[in-house]
């Protein structure tokens, strides 16, 4: 959580509009309060989001059948990173997943019940146009420089390639960096996108990631991949794998750590199915960085 100091500069942000990404996410259009303000955030950082620990969760110390993590906070905050920028003016927009409670599968196809499910997803969830919800940020520790270059805590990486491993909601800060790239008519890296989902429904984003293909005239290339596609589906099948990532990404060369590798989803995705066949596969562990 932030410190108290941080907190009073909390900004209160009316939504404008929300539409239904998919089956279990939605799309909020935030206003920033006046035409021509901008957003200002750096590419590839998020905003916190705050809301009101569920008394549920306060009176019982539990959440989902374990212990609160939030420690009984009467205040709770999640970060989510925008899915436009600076190339907007006057809002911003959100993508979030909604976690309701009941059974689901995650991106390992692995079953989870959710006894109460999110928190911050399910109150943006109850939230409609017209709405205030209180906002703060940045938040986060990596930041798209531009032309190649990514900002980290205490280095900076350059690569002339960038490569991409998105899972479900994990696709929001590729798609700030994509925009910003390749719409800097100066940035001349090349970026590949693996961007895995359950089934073709599930893929969240998908004509802005196309008209990025289109616009970038050969700088960007997105292969979409599912666990269950159907049947006519003439894209990749299954999780992301080592099979995957040789036959779309270059190969790695360990001197210059060309190429660089960002990676976003659910945690298992990113360690599993991502870190450990990249490092497997030979790609020094100093290029490969997670959300």
């Amino acid at each position: 959580m932030p410190t108290a100091a941080t907190r009073v500069k909390a900004r209160q942000v009316t939504i404008l509009d929300v539409i239904q990404a998919s089956h279990d996410t939605k799309r909020f259009r935030v206003a920033l309060g006046a035409k021509g303000r901008i957003l200002g955030l750096p590419v590839g950082k998020s905003i916190i989001v705050y809301a009101p620990n569920p008394d549920e969760c306060v009176r019982t110390g539990e959440w989902n059948g374990r212990a609160d993590p939030d420690k009984g906070q009467r205040e709770v905050d999640r970060s989510y990173t925008p899915i436009t920028g600076d190339e907007v003016d006057g809002y911003f927009d959100l993508l979030v997943k909604i976690y309701k409670p009941g059974t689901t599968r995650t991106s390992e196809d692995e079953q989870v019940s959710w006894t109460n499910g999110g928190k911050v997803s399910q109150y943006l969830d109850s939230k409609n146009p017209g709405d205030v919800i209180e906002i703060n940020g940045p938040r986060g520790g990596i930041e798209y420089l531009g032309r190649g270059m990514i900002a980290l805590h205490n280095r900076t990486l350059s690569a002339k390639h960038i490569c991409m491993l998105a899972g479900g909601t994990g696709i929001t800060p590729m798609v700030q960096v994509l925009r910003r790239a390749i719409r800097d008519k100066a940035d001349y890296c090349r970026f590949t996108l693996i961007y895995a989902n359950k089934t073709e429904e599930d893929i969240l984003l998908r004509d802005v990631l196309d008209g990025l293909v289109n616009e970038g005239k050969g700088q960007f290339n997105v292969v979409y991949t599912l666990d269950f596609p159907p049947a006519k589906w003439k894209e990749e099948k299954g999780h992301i794998s080592a099979g995957l990532i040789r036959k779309h990404f270059p190969p790695p060369r360990r001197k210059s750590f060309d190429p660089l590798i960002l990676m976003c989803g659910p945690v298992p995705m990113v360690e599993l199915a991502c870190r450990k066949n990249l490092l497997a596969l030979g790609y020094p562990s100093q290029s490969l960085v997670a959300f």
